[in-house]
C-alpha cells in the first residue's frame, strides 16, 4: 500500500519537472530554441499534453474516495498518519476527528455482524486502541448509565483488557480479561482485532489465518440486535446496532488520550467466519 508521503513526493516531483518546463519563462512559455524550430503551437500542444498528464498522475494518485462494498462485507481505511479516510458510506462514520485523535462510529444495522480492524501501530503508549458497545464508554468500565451494553476492549500501552457489560442486578461489571503483555511496547506491529456477539480476538501480528492470540468468550460481551434481554437503560434501542472505535483516545473521553496509532483498515462481515484470504486481500 502506497504511503501518503510516497503520494506526495511521487506528485511534487512531477510539479516540479512541469515547473522546470513552462514557469522558467515570464511568459509562462519556455523560450523557443536557438533555430526556431519549437513554434508557439507546439509549445502550446506541448504544454496542454503535459497538464493532462499532471491531473492525470494527480488523480491515480490520490487516496480513494470510497470504501469497498461487497456482496458479504464492506471495508474502509483510517489512515490517520496521511489524515485522510474513505468511511463514506454512512457504515463507518467519524464522528471526532482532531490531530491523531479519531472516533468512528460502526452502523451493524444493514446486514453485518462481525467486525475485523487491522491496526498499524508503532511505540504505544497509553490509550492508543479502544472498542466500545456505547458511545461513552471510556476504559475502566461503565458508560455512566446510558447502557447496558456497555462492553468495551483495549490495549492499554502494552496490556490487553476486556470489560464485559454492567450487571444493574449484581451491581458488577463480567467478565474482567487482561494480559499483560499484548503487543511489544517499541517497534512497529499491525494488530488484529475481531469482534461479533459474545466473543472477542486479538491477535499480535495481523495474519487472520493464523490462531488469534487471545480470545474472550462471554454472554457479557458485545452485543447486537435483537438483543437477549431488554435495556433498561437505553429503552428506545438507540445504540442498538452500533459499535465505536477509538483511535489514539477513548470512545468517550478525549483525556484519556494516546499515541501510536498510524492507519486502521475495517472490515464489516455478514458472517462470523469470513474466508481469511477476503480479509487478506481487503486489508493487505
Amino acid at each position: 500500500m502506497e504511503t501518503n508521503v510516497f503520494r506526495t513526493i511521487r506528485i511534487t516531483a512531477v510539479q516540479a519537472a512541469v515547473c522546470g518546463i513552462f514557469c522558467s519563462h515570464p511568459s509562462g512559455h519556455r523560450p523557443a530554441s536557438r533555430g526556431g524550430f519549437m513554434s508557439r503551437w507546439t509549445i502550446s500542444q506541448l504544454s496542454r499534453t503535459v497538464l493532462l498528464t499532471l491531473l492525470g498522475c494527480l488523480v491515480a494518485a490520490a487516496p480513494g474516495g470510497a470504501g469497498q462494498i461487497g456482496p458479504t462485507t464492506y471495508q474502509c481505511t483510517i489512515d490517520v498518519a496521511g489524515s485522510w479516510d474513505d468511511c463514506t458510506e454512512g457504515i463507518v462514520t467519524l464522528t471526532t476527528s482532531s490531530g491523531i485523535y479519531r472516533v468512528a462510529r460502526v452502523d451493524l444495522s444493514a446486514v453485518y455482524v462481525r467486525l475485523d480492524a487491522f491496526v498499524d501501530v508503532c511505540n504505544p503508549t497509553d490509550w492508543w486502541i479502544h472498542f466500545a458497545d456505547s458511545p461513552s464508554c471510556n476504559g475502566g468500565g461503565g458508560d455512566g448509565s446510558d447502557s447496558e451494553h456497555d462492553a468495551e476492549a483495549y490495549l492499554l500501552g502494552t496490556k490487553f483488557e476486556m470489560l464485559g457489560n454492567y450487571s444493574t442486578e449484581r451491581s458488577a461489571l463480567e467478565p474482567i480479561s487482561r494480559s499483560e503483555a499484548g503487543i511489544p511496547a517499541t517497534g512497529c506491529s499491525r494488530v488484529q482485532w475481531t469482534i461479533y456477539e459474545d466473543r472477542v480476538f486479538y491477535d499480535d501480528d495481523g495474519d487472520p489465518s493464523d490462531t488469534p492470540r487471545l480470545e474472550v468468550r462471554s454472554i457479557f460481551g458485545f452485543e447486537s440486535s435483537p438483543y437477549d434481554e431488554p435495556d433498561a437503560e437505553d429503552a428506545s434501542g438507540a445504540d442498538a446496532d452500533l459499535w465505536y472505535v477509538g483511535i489514539n483516545r477513548t470512545v468517550g473521553d478525549a483525556s484519556r488520550s494516546g499515541t501510536g496509532t498510524s492507519e486502521l483498515c475495517l472490515v464489516l462481515s455478514t458472517t462470523v467466519a469470513p474466508d481469511a484470504a477476503t480479509l487478506n486481500t481487503l486489508c493487505p
